[in-house]
C-alpha cells in the first residue's frame, strides 16, 4: 500500500477479532448492532460538528483538531502542504472553505465543501466543490481525506500551482493616431552590489552618479539601502539617447552594470510631462497598500493618461491554475482566465503642436509652459514644459499669481455689478487702498493716466482703475465670476492633480483689493487661465479634456452664476481691444480670424530676495486658445507674447 492510500484510509470500520469463533462473531455483531443503535450514535452525535471542524482544517491546513486518527494527522498535514504550499505562496492567501451540504446514511456522513481561492489582481475567484466521507466508529467520527478532498480531480502525484501570462501593454496616441507612449528599448544603468566588496559600494555609487549627472548623495543612499545581492538602478536611458552618456567612463567603475530591458515610456524624454505619465512595475509599497489588487511585476500608471487609463493600457494578466505532476512534470489545466492585452488609448493631443510648443520654450532660463486648447470641445492640444530637463509640470499644477490675465474675471464681476464696457473709470498713477499704495506697471504710458472707459482700462491694463472699484465688487463676486469662467473646477480624467486656481471668497481689505488685479492670494495655473479664455470664447465654463473618449460632462461643481451669452460677448469685445489698441498689437497681422487676448505680469520675490516678474499671456483665435507662462520673465507682452504669437503662427501654417 503506497503513502497516498495510507493517508486516505481511516481506522473507522476496521475489522477486528477475525480469529474468534463464528458463533461469537455473530452474537457480538448482533449485540454491537443493538448497542450501537442505542448508545454509539447518540454518544458521538450526527457528525455535523466534525464536518464543520474539517472545513476549518481544509482552509488552514492545520489538522490538529480535525476528525482524523491521531497517528494519521502528520501525514495528512504533510500531503496538504505538498499540494497547496506553492499555490498559496503564489496567490498570497489561503482558501475559503465552507460546509454547504451533508447527507447521512448508515453511520456515514457525506460532507460537501465549497472552495473559493481568491486569485491575484482582477482574476476573480476560482470556486469548486469537493466531498469527504466521514464514518462513525468506536472512537467517534473519522474522515477519509485525500487529494480529491482538496480538488476533486487531483491524484496522489499532483500539486497546485499558478501560471501568469503577462499581457502586451497598449499604446497612447495623439488625435491622429501618432504614437506618443509605448514599449521602448532601454538600458538600466547601475551598480551590481555582489560583484564588488562592501567597502567599495559608496565610492562606486558616487562615481557613477557623477558620470551620469545625478544626485550623488541620493544614489549612494539607495545603494546602501538595497540588499547585499541587489542590482541598484541609477538611471534608465532610452537606447535612442544612450550616446548622450559617458558609458566608457561608467564601465571603468567597479560594480558598474547595464541591463537591457523594454519599458513603457513616452516616445521622447520630457514629452508632455504630467499629461502622459509612464507605466512601470509596482513598488513593494504599492503592492502592500493595494490589498491584493496589485501583484508583483504588475504595471501601474504614474500620472495623467497612464494613471486614468491604466487598466486599458496594461491589460489583464492571463491566469492558469494547473495541476503539476512531480518535479517539473506534466501540467494539467484546472482553471483559466485568458490574457487580455493592452489597448490603444487616444488622446486629444496634437503631436505637431506639442513638439512646436516644446521647442518654443526649450531654451528658457526658468520654468515655463505653453497650453493650447480648443474651446468648442475643451480638447487639450498641447501642454509643453520648458526648459529642457524641467520635470515639474508647471503648466498643469503650478500655483502662481495670474496678474492682469485675471482682470478678465474682474471685468466680468464689474459687468455683473452694473458696469458696461463704456462705463468711465479713473486711472490714476497710484491708488491707496486700506493704507497700502498700489501703482501701475512701469510700461503703462503716463499720458493715459486720467479718465477712460472700462474697455480701455482692459486694453491698457490699468491697475489703479480696477483697484478703486473694490468696494463695488465684493470678493464673493470675484469668486463666483472665476467659477463662471471655469476656475476652481474638479480635474477631469487624465488630468487628475491639475490645479484650476483659487479665489477665496472671504478675503477682505488689502487682499481683496490686490485680487482685483490678479495678485494677493489669487492663484492659478497656466491650464486654469487657458480655461478662462476658452470659456470666454465658447460662452460658458469649459471643462478641459485630454482623453478622446471622455464625455462632454459639464463643469463640476457647476458655477453658482453661469456665464451668459451677453457677458461673453462683452468680454470678447474688451479683450479684442488689447490687440487693437493695447499691448498685443503685434497680433493684428495674424492671418485668420480676429485675435483677442490679455497679458499679465505678477511680482514675486526669489530666494535671493530680488523682486522678479511672472510673465503671462492668453490669446484666442477662432477655435484655438494659447496660454503662455514664464516664471522669471518681464512684462507679459515682452516675454510670453512672442511665444504665443509663434504658436498661433504654427496653428495658421505660417511657422
Amino acid at each position: 500500500m503506497d503513502g497516498a492510500d495510507s493517508w486516505r484510509r481511516t481506522k473507522a470500520g476496521r475489522r477486528s477479532g477475525q480469529n474468534g469463533a463464528a458463533t461469537g462473531v455473530v452474537v457480538a455483531a448482533v449485540v454491537a448492532l443493538v448497542l450501537g443503535t442505542v448508545f454509539l450514535w447518540p454518544r458521538h452525535g450526527d457528525g455535523s460538528e466534525e464536518a464543520a471542524t474539517l472545513a476549518s482544517a481544509l482552509a488552514s491546513g492545520d489538522f490538529t483538531d480535525a476528525p482524523l486518527p491521531t497517528e494519521e494527522i502528520p501525514q495528512v498535514t504533510a500531503e496538504y502542504s505538498r499540494i497547496t504550499e506553492a499555490f498559496v505562496e503564489q496567490i498570497g492567501r489561503t482558501p475559503l472553505v465552507r460546509l454547504v451540504e451533508q447527507r447521512s446514511e448508515d453511520g456515514a456522513l457525506e460532507a460537501t465543501y465549497e472552495w473559493a481561492w481568491v486569485l491575484p489582481g482582477e482574476a476573480g475567484t476560482w470556486s469548486y466543490r469537493t466531498t469527504v466521507l466521514l464514518r462513525s466508529g468506536r472512537d467517534g467520527w473519522s474522515a477519509a481525506v485525500g487529494p480529491e478532498s482538496i480538488e476533486p480531480s487531483l491524484d496522489s502525484r499532483e500539486r497546485l500551482e499558478l501560471r501568469v501570462d503577462r499581457p502586451e501593454p497598449g499604446t497612447v496616441v495623439d488625435r491622429d493616431g501618432q504614437t506618443l507612449l509605448g514599449p521602448l528599448d532601454v538600458r538600466v544603468l547601475g551598480i551590481d552590489k555582489p560583484s564588488i566588496k562592501q567597502s567599495e559600494h559608496d565610492a562606486s555609487a558616487r562615481r557613477l552618479a557623477e558620470v551620469l549627472g545625478i544626485d550623488q548623495d541620493a544614489y549612494a543612499a539607495s545603494v546602501a539601502t538595497y540588499g547585499p545581492s541587489a542590482f541598484v538602478p541609477a538611471l534608465t536611458v532610452r537606447e535612442s539617447a544612450i550616446g548622450e552618456y559617458d558609458l566608457t567612463g561608467a564601465g571603468k567603475i567597479p560594480g558598474y552594470r547595464e541591463v537591457k530591458e523594454r519599458h513603457i515610456l513616452p516616445i521622447e524624454k520630457g514629452y508632455a510631462p504630467g499629461v502622459l505619465g509612464t507605466l512601470r512595475e509596482a513598488t513593494a509599497e504599492e503592492i502592500e497598500e493595494s490589498d491584493g489588487e496589485i501583484s508583483p511585476g504588475q504595471l501601474v500608471g504614474t500620472a495623467g493618461v497612464t494613471r486614468a487609463r491604466a487598466p486599458e493600457l496594461i491589460g489583464t494578466p492571463g491566469i492558469r491554475v494547473v495541476a503539476v505532476a512531480g518535479d517539473g512534470g506534466r501540467e494539467r489545466g484546472l482553471h483559466t482566465l485568458e490574457v487580455v492585452h493592452g489597448t490603444e488609448v487616444t488622446t486629444t493631443l496634437d503631436d505637431d503642436l506639442q513638439r512646436h510648443a516644446t521647442e518654443l520654450i526649450a531654451g528658457r532660463d526658468s520654468p515655463s509652459a505653453v497650453i493650447v486648447m480648443r474651446p468648442s470641445t475643451g480638447d487639450l492640444l498641447a501642454s509643453a514644459l520648458g526648459p529642457t530637463g524641467q520635470g515639474y509640470p508647471v503648466g498643469l499644477v503650478g500655483r502662481y499669481a495670474p496678474g492682469s490675465t485675471f482682470k478678465t474675471v474682474t471685468a466680468l464681476s464689474l459687468l455683473r455689478a452694473g458696469f458696461s464696457p463704456t462705463t468711465t473709470l479713473e486711472c490714476p498713477a497710484r491708488a491707496t487702498v486700506t493704507g497700502r499704495s498700489f501703482k501701475n506697471a512701469d510700461s503703462l504710458d503716463p499720458s493715459l493716466f486720467g479718465t477712460m472707459p472700462l474697455e480701455d482700462v482692459m486694453a491698457h491694463s490699468c491697475n489703479t482703475a480696477l483697484l478703486l472699484q473694490h468696494n463695488q465688487v465684493p470678493q464673493s463676486s470675484l469668486a463666483d465670476s472665476a467659477s463662471a469662467l471655469g476656475m476652481m473646477q474638479e480635474a477631469p480624467p487624465g488630468l487628475e492633480g491639475a490645479y484650476f486656481g483659487e479665489v477665496d471668497p472671504a478675503d477682505v481689505g488689502t487682499e481683496h483689493a490686490a485680487a482685483m488685479m490678479g495678485q494677493g492670494r489669487v492663484l492659478a495655473s497656466p491650464l486654469a487661465m487657458a480655461v478662462v479664455m476658452s470659456s470666454v470664447v465658447r460662452g460658458e465654463a469649459v471643462r478641459p479634456r485630454v482623453l478622446a473618449d471622455d464625455d462632454s460632462a459639464p463643469v463640476s461643481p457647476a458655477p453658482a452664476a453661469p456665464l451668459t451669452g451677453q457677458e461673453a460677448q462683452q468680454l470678447r469685445g474688451m479683450l479684442r481691444g488689447v490687440v487693437t489698441k493695447g499691448s498685443l498689437d503685434e497680433f493684428l497681422d495674424m492671418p485668420g480670424g480676429e485675435v483677442i487676448g490679455k497679458t499679465g505680469t505678477a511680482e514675486w520675490v526669489n530666494d535671493q530676495g530680488e523682486l522678479r516678474l511672472h510673465s503671462w499671456v492668453m490669446v484666442a483665435q477662432d477655435d484655438i486658445v494659447v496660454a503662455v507662462f514664464v516664471e522669471d520673465g518681464s512684462y507679459g507682452s515682452r516675454t510670453a507674447g512672442p511665444i504665443a504669437h509663434a504658436m498661433l503662427e504654427k496653428v495658421n501654417g505660417v511657422a
